[in-house]
């Protein structure tokens, strides 16, 4: 709903007079009431300090807050120490993470790699393969039971023996016989 003074309103914009003389006061632009708050029975008093203080007293007072100070500006420093640390300790923890993720990664292509190496070298390396290597490149012929000859260790080693002692004792007679 619109009443003929909103459009005077709207027509009449520039003229500041005319906006004078027809402000509405029924519209209840005023502030809230002030409302007020429980009496209690607390009393505020302002006690004047008349109290003189000597030199001497200052001096002193002047070197607590001093040390204070001091003791604020040690403990702000130890702290922004200890923050700095933690922040470093965190970066060199993301880093020394990284390395150990990037050698786990080459560790695992090397581990992958062997076993494909491996599974190609025990190809390679088979019995049958080697037997036709030898057979048709080399041309080597398989061994015949006739062939074969066992050989006595313990008088192997008993001959050995001997022919060692023979070779040495051949140059001590060589040598005493030129003499």
């Amino acid at each position: 709903m619109t009443n003929s003074n909103d459009f005077r309103r709207y027509s009449y914009q520039n003229d500041t007079s005319y906006l004078i003389k027809n402000f509405d006061l029924s519209r209840g632009s005023a502030a809230p009431k002030h409302r007020e708050t429980p009496h209690t029975d607390k009393k505020f008093t302002l006690h004047e300090n008349n109290a003189v203080k000597s030199a001497a007293q200052i001096e002193k007072e002047e070197k607590a807050t001093f040390k204070k100070a001091v003791k604020i500006l040690i403990v702000s420093a130890f702290a922004i120490g200890l923050i700095g640390l933690t922040v470093y300790s965190f970066a060199l923890k993301n880093e020394l993470t990284r390395e150990v993720a990037s050698v786990e990664t080459k560790i695992s292509y090397a581990q992958s790699e062997n076993i494909s190496l491996m599974s190609r070298l025990d190809s390679m390396v088979s019995v049958g393969t080697i037997d036709e290597y030898a057979v048709y490149n080399l041309n080597m012929n398989k061994i015949k039971a006739s062939q074969i000859q066992y050989i006595d260790v313990e008088k192997y080693k008993q001959n050995r023996m001997d022919s060692i002692r023979n070779a040495d004792e051949i140059p001590e007679q060589n040598a005493s016989g030129n003499n």
